[in-house]
């Protein structure tokens, strides 16, 4: 990687010691590493190194999104859990309609 490389990763985040960047043995297809060169080159990124993380962060926030979504839908399945919402949601009723009178009068 290249100084201007590292600096470039440094930007994109609170970098720590641990969180350094490091050189990776992963391989893409010789297709997707010019696609990548052109990209830069048409300015979407300051390098090539700070593309890929991007990319590669961007997956990874759509997995997380993907795993607490399919969680929910878990959730909704349960019967347990919906009787337990549905108790909060009772319970929790009366203080809903009294925060709405509150500043009126």
């Amino acid at each position: 990687m290249t100084s201007r490389g590292r600096r470039t990763l440094a930007r994109t985040g609170d970098v720590t010691p641990a969180d350094r960047p490091r050189k990776t043995g992963w391989q893409v297809r010789s297709s997707v590493a010019e696609a990548v060169r052109q990209a830069v080159e048409a300015g979407a990124a300051e390098s090539q190194n700070a593309f890929v993380e991007k990319a590669v962060i961007r997956e990874l926030r759509e997995l997380r999104r993907r795993r607490v979504y399919d969680s929910y839908a878990e959730a909704a399945s349960d019967p347990a859990f919906r009787e337990d919402m549905a108790t909060v949601t009772r319970a929790f009723e009366p203080a809903v309609g009294e925060g709405l009178g509150e500043g009126q009068g």
